[in-house]
């Protein structure tokens, strides 16, 4: 999550994110190396509802969704984006924080296993 919420910091902050040499928008993982920030929010929106549907609670994803679309389509964040991510980052912040490790694992391994189907579609 924190390189999400970097990138959302230093959005909020200068109104700007970074890109790589293509132009696409990139953040900073915890291992040191950037990486396209639209597949990475792609990866955590559906680390979240598959967390949803298993825990049957609705999370507030409509936020990282438009913020989705806005990177990877390369238009404009609107204002509303911002501030629901505002209101929505420390619910999904509390989600990871408090999760059952193996019910995180499972989480992360079955969307792993999603973007590999993804990937070959």
């Amino acid at each position: 999550m924190r390189p999400l919420e970097q990138l959302f910091d230093e959005l909020d902050r200068t109104g700007k994110v970074s890109v790589n040499a293509k132009g696409y928008p990139t953040f900073v993982a915890c291992d040191g190396h950037k990486y396209e920030a639209a597949p990475a929010i792609e990866g955590l929106i559906w680390h979240f509802e598959m967390w949803s549907i298993r825990h049957a609670k609705e999370l507030p994803l409509q936020p990282l969704r438009d913020l989705y679309i806005a990177l990877h389509y390369l238009v404009p964040i609107q204002e509303r984006t911002i501030e629901g991510l505002r209101h929505a980052l420390p619910i999904l912040r509390r989600v990871i924080a408090l999760g059952q490790r193996d019910d995180q694992g499972d989480l992360f391994h079955q969307t792993r296993i999603k973007i590999a189907m993804e990937a070959q579609a």
